[in-house]
């Protein structure tokens, strides 16, 4: 006998990630979740093309960044309470060597290996500085604050005296070696076939924290000259870059800063030694910059653009919430996939086939092999076949709607799974808000519908993967188009599936879904209940406690705080300001070391309802950053999901007066 999705199976359910195709083997990155230490784990296996499965790595807690060279397999692992460190292994399995052993307090974050075996290039961090919140130090020091970016949710204070290195470990001579050594951070991107040439990515401007130009540069690791390859985008911000196979070209992923931090993304080819940079998807209302609101994902890897051979690239974007793949040149690109999923990662296993790690709303994750030619792929590995033969997904059904002003939208209808004739309907709201709903494997989701729920969830004005016009439309009328765009999604959903309860509507969402939440609560007295979560409740407090608050507020409403009309402007679009007209009984919940949007943020919204009388109460999650709800402590994952649906079931109708 079936059942759906149940709370605890988040200790259950596997992903992988990070796929790498070698001979004709896939390595990839398994990852799970333990309830016993409560974290997360990751192992690193390997796929033949029979898809027979064997373990590789599984000396550490995480396993992650494989690159095969020869007959090795090279990786970071985290062992005990240790920094993460270079190991490497025979490529089918066996006892694991630590190759970092003389630098104990370099944590490394990033591993690459040469397509002639003859180097592999890493990437250190180096600080003594304890990141988390609160530290445990016995004598603690001050912390002297003189940066503007100076806390970064998920991590805590950043570290003011910090190395970054760029490493060479020699098989042949067993040597680790230093390349390349900065203060500032900086990204490993690629590296050419012989070893010479690097691909990094990094600030043009390290020590302008008001200049967010981010640039794609080819750095001769025997001179040490670096080219910078994007110069003449003087507002550039760049997310990937790959040498191809002949080291005469880069293919970039970037944007020009046309339209700030959430330009949408384009790909291009440019000379490695620098020059003009040709786009390949001026045409394109798609997003190669994918980024998808989900809750599943694990270790994915970061490379968006890789080389099918020294002519062709191929990569992925988001376009009106799935993915697609394409494949091409500066001659023409083509579109070789638009199935409705989401490909987490890729890596090409030759010229005509690709490896592939995907998700669908119903289907947590696989590793796949994709003909470019056309045809069936095969399924290579499913982590959770043995959960599937005794679980049921809900199934989601997709629906296009028109906004009042005639706006073509679109939204998802996740069936409660039950056999009751009426189900009660949660609206859902997306973070970002420049991220996208789509379809990929919700795990939160999956549990409201098992829990009798049905969910409704629509990519309002403001999301992604629907062009620049779509995604700015929100800047600077935050509360106006997007408030009526999920509003109206919802009366299409309870006209279109007569199932759902019109007296039972429930809204939920964290972080911007967390502003929309209160927002909406304080404009219609239509839910029976509200979950705020992580939520941005008020614009100009978050403008100076926000780890990004000083310049992304700026840049979403339209004005700086301290302009002409930036406080009238920034009041009137904080959903505290209208907390006066709330009715609703609403459930805040925050993460008490939330960087990105402080706990003060709840704290402002629950003192001004309840002291108005509203049935109103506030959880805060210890050791809990701003990503609770994908990344944080499992246990809480769940108990958060908990809270809600206790939350949901006290209030199961709307009090009419």
């Amino acid at each position: 006998m079936t059942q759906g999705v149940q709370a605890q199976d988040l200790f259950d359910l596997k992903s992988v990630s990070q796929a790498l195709a070698a001979d004709d083997q896939v390595y990839f990155v398994e990852n799970s979740i333990d309830a016993a230490s409560n974290s997360y784990q990751s192992r690193l296996k390997r796929a033949n093309p029979a898809g027979n499965v064997q373990d590789v790595a599984t000396n550490g807690r995480l396993n992650v960044q494989p690159a095969v060279a020869g007959k090795q397999l090279y990786y970071a692992a985290t062992v005990g309470d240790a920094k993460p460190q270079l190991f490497t292994v025979e490529t089918n399995g066996g006892e694991s060597t630590q190759l970092t052993t003389n630098t104990p307090d370099e944590a490394v974050t990033a591993v690459m290996a040469t397509a002639d075996g003859t180097s592999i290039y890493f990437t250190t961090t180096e600080t003594t500085e304890l990141p988390k919140l609160p530290n445990q130090e016995k004598f603690p020091q001050t912390r002297h604050v003189t940066r503007l970016i100076n806390k970064a949710d998920g991590y805590g204070w950043l570290p003011q005296r910090v190395t970054y290195r760029l490493r060479r470990y020699v098989p042949a001579t067993g040597v680790v070696e230093e390349v390349a050594q900065h203060g500032f951070a900086f990204d490993l991107t690629s590296v050419s076939a012989d070893g010479r040439y690097v691909t990094l990515l990094h600030d043009a401007q390290p020590a302008n924290d008001r200049d967010f130009t981010h640039h794609a540069y080819r750095l001769d690791t025997q001179t040490g000259v670096e080219v910078d390859l994007t110069a003449s985008f003087s507002h550039g911000h760049f997310e990937d870059a790959t040498l191809s196979p002949d080291g005469r070209r880069v293919a970039l992923v970037g944007d020009n800063g046309a339209a700030g931090r959430h330009t949408v993304a384009n790909v291009y080819v440019v000379p490695a030694t620098g020059g003009e940079l040709v786009s390949l998807t001026d045409e394109l209302d798609a997003d190669p910059a994918p980024e998808f609101a989900g809750d599943f994902v694990q270790q994915p890897g970061t490379k968006l653009v890789r080389w099918l051979d020294a002519q062709r690239v191929v990569f992925v974007t988001a376009f009106h919430g799935h993915s697609q793949l394409y494949v091409g040149n500066e001659a023409g690109i083509q579109l070789v996939d638009d199935t409705a999923r989401q490909i987490v990662d890729f890596d090409v296993i030759d010229g005509e086939t690709l490896a592939l790690s995907v998700s669908y709303q119903d289907c947590p994750s696989q590793l796949v092999t994709f003909p470019l030619a056309g045809g069936e792929e095969t399924v290579r590995y499913d982590p959770n076949a043995a959960y599937e033969d005794t679980h049921e997904f809900a199934h989601p059904q997709r629906f296009d709607y028109t906004a009042a002003d005639g706006q073509a939208l679109e939204g998802w209808y996740l069936p409660a799974l039950t056999t009751a004739g009426k189900t009660p309907v949660l609206l859902y709201v997306h973070g970002g808000p420049h991220a996208n709903y789509g379809e990929a494997f919700f795990y939160e989701f999956q549990v409201h519908a098992s829990r009798g729920y049905g969910v409704v969830f629509f990519n309002p004005r403001g999301s992604t993967s629907y062009g620049q016009a779509f995604e700015s439309h929100v800047n600077g009328h935050y509360g106006e188009d997007d408030y009526t765009d999920v509003m109206t999604g919802l009366d299409v959903a309870l006209k279109t599936f007569p199932e759902l309860d019109a007296d039972r509507q429930y809204i939920a969402g964290g972080s911007y879904g967390g502003f929309m939440t209160t927002w909406a609560v304080g404009h219609t007295q239509r839910f029976a209940a509200a979950v705020a979560q992580r939520s941005v409740t008020n614009w100009i407090s978050l403008f100076g406690i926000s780890d990004i608050g000083f310049y992304f507020n700026p840049e979403e409403l339209g004005v700086d705080l301290f302009a002409d009309g930036g406080f009238t402007a920034y009041w009137q679009q904080s959903p505290l300001a209208y907390a006066q007209h709330v009715t609703t009984p609403i459930r805040l919940l925050h993460g008490e070391w939330d960087m990105r949007c402080p706990i003060s943020q709840s704290e402002e919204f629950f003192t001004a309802v309840k002291r108005n009388g509203v049935d109103a109460d506030f959880i805060r999650y210890p050791q809990s950053f701003h990503g609770v709800s994908r990344n944080g402590l499992p246990s809480l994952r769940i108990q958060r999901i908990d809270d809600m649906t206790s939350w949901f079931t006290a209030h199961p109708a709307v009090k009419r007066d």
